[in-house]
């Protein structure tokens, strides 16, 4: 009875983080580029618009727009039967077509961090190279229409 209710109260939580977001769809035509995006989270976009969800594909990428400063962040909800946890966080960045990117979302106690990596397939080390993000919140989400 208790797993059922941990679960039940686990699945609740994991709606509540999506709210009431549309899905994003990438406007026709639109110069655009793609992000991996983390699993285990919500991923969401701002692209001039208020929050919107992003649907992965089966690999965990995204297309979105590149060439304008958008923001891109993530919900993480769990529940262990007592308590419910939630964290957001995001990163603003300007994506380029000639670029793909990888968003990473740590967790950390009770604070989480999104951070953006530009893929660079010609580091045979590790494959990712800094990309240079503001660090933002759903505020930066709430541009002048």
């Amino acid at each position: 009875m208790r797993r059922s209710f941990s679960l039940f109260a686990l699945g609740l939580v994991a709606l509540s983080t999506a709210g009431c977001m549309s899905v994003y769809k990438l406007p026709a035509g639109a110069p655009a580029t793609v992000i991996e995006v983390p699993k285990g989270v919500t991923p969401w976009i701002c692209a001039n618009t208020e929050p919107q969800l992003l649907t992965r594909n089966p690999e965990g990428k995204v297309m979105i727009p590149a060439g304008e400063r958008i923001v891109v962040g993530a919900n993480f909800a769990s529940s262990d039967g007592y308590m419910n946890y939630y964290c957001s966080a995001s990163a603003s960045l300007v994506p380029s077509v000639d670029h793909q990117y990888q968003q990473d979302f740590e967790i950390e106690g009770r604070y989480c961090s999104s951070i953006v990596y530009r893929k660079a397939p010609d580091d045979t080390r590790i494959g990712l190279a800094f990309e240079p993000t503001l660090r933002a919140d759903n505020q930066a989400c709430r541009f002048k229409k």
